[in-house]
């Protein structure tokens, strides 16, 4: 009997062993991650202040220019970039907030400023192409007999 005693004692102790690493190991990990969780808040903190640093002094000549001009840069090519994006999905971007919004969409579902359509602008730009092509035509048309008159009669 004193056999099984002794080896039901070890299995209890060995369990209070695993058990408590397991704990230990949990523990561990919880800690991990709530050091994560305050890194990434420290690492958003930093963007924010980078931001609003931007924000304050992105018309300043100095100390961070040619830094501020190239975020200023990425930011319109970003907008574009969404424009085009929107575009080639049918749908058209505010032009205050940069939303993207149905094509259909008479108003920015996000900030309510009225949108035009990006179709109607391109027929639009047509338009003023087309009244363009025809304006020098008509030009060159009236040109064409003042260069005869003044070239002389053709023989």
């Amino acid at each position: 009997m004193d056999f099984f005693s002794k080896l039901g004692d070890a299995i209890t102790e060995t369990g209070r062993d695993v058990s408590q690493k397991v704990s230990e190991m949990t523990g561990i990990a919880k800690l991990n991650m709530e050091i994560r969780s305050k890194e990434d808040f420290v690492q958003k903190q930093y963007t924010q202040i980078g931001k609003q640093y931007y924000e304050m002094h992105k018309e300043d000549q100095e100390p961070f220019f040619e830094e501020m001009k190239l975020i200023t840069e990425t930011l319109k090519d970003i907008d574009q970039l969404k424009v085009e994006v929107a575009g080639l999905k049918g749908k058209k971007c505010c032009p205050s907030c940069g939303a993207v919004n149905e094509s259909e969409a008479v108003y920015c579902i996000k900030c309510g400023v009225k949108c035009e359509s990006i179709f109607e602008e391109e027929e639009v730009e047509e338009a003023e192409y087309e009244e363009v092509k025809e304006e020098i035509v008509v030009e060159e048309l009236e040109k064409e007999p003042q260069e005869e008159m003044e070239e002389g009669p053709v023989e």
